[in-house]
């Protein structure tokens, strides 16, 4: 893309409609992959599949205490395999819930 200056004598860019087209096109997109996303979402297996990855992801952090490869391998390949479905549906993939607790100070 060119660069943005102003014009001599203004003080901002205005973009030019190709621009603005371009922008708006991406924002079209963008809200097609949300509508997916949400509808995603709403099926109740895809909910179990996200409580699932949390228990994995909860469950892996707990394994690394044990000597047990085996046991580690098997979780985080699971939680591979879940991510990579969420990344492939668009969907972000879901964080560990910890608890809340205040800052220290």
């Amino acid at each position: 893309m060119a660069e943005r200056k102003p014009k001599p004598g203004k003080q901002r860019y205005r973009r030019t409609d190709e621009e603005l087209i371009q922008d708006l096109q991406k924002r079209i997109e963008d809200l097609k992959n949300r509508k997916a996303a949400k509808a995603i979402k709403k099926d109740p297996a895809s909910k179990e599949a996200t409580g699932a990855f949390r228990a994995l992801t909860k469950a892996v952090e707990k394994s690394k205490d044990t000597a047990d490869a085996d046991l580690k391998r098997a979780l985080s390949e699971a939680q591979r395999i879940l991510a990579e479905y969420f990344e492939s549906k668009g969907l972000k993939v879901p964080k560990a819930r910890k608890p809340r607790a205040r800052r220290a100070k």
